[in-house]
């Protein structure tokens, strides 16, 4: 997985989302940002499939318990079927973009 800031409030990532690392590397970002003052969050997954039980739990924690505004575009639809099927979409302001 390769991670970049794209944006203020954005952040690309590339590659599959599947590691305690990945994780971990998205947990970072994220908060780096938010400590910078930022109070949504958009993520643009260009070619992830799956994505770690860790990863959505931070991410419900941000939304619910921290108030952050997140958003996201997907251009994969397995992923994107996937939050679909846990209820995510509505949450994450998922948006399944074909590629």
């Amino acid at each position: 997985m390769q991670l970049t800031g794209t944006g203020e409030h954005e952040l690309t990532i590339q590659g599959n989302i599947k590691t305690v690392d990945d994780y971990m590397e998205i947990r970072e970002a994220a908060t780096s940002l938010l400590a910078s003052g930022a109070r949504t969050l958009h993520f643009r997954i260009e070619d992830s499939f799956s994505m770690p039980s860790a990863v959505i739990g931070f991410l419900v924690k941000l939304v619910n318990r921290d108030k952050i505004q997140v958003s996201m575009d997907i251009r994969d639809q397995r992923l994107f079927e996937l939050l679909q099927e846990l209820s995510l979409t509505g949450l994450f302001k998922a948006r399944y973009i074909p590629g």
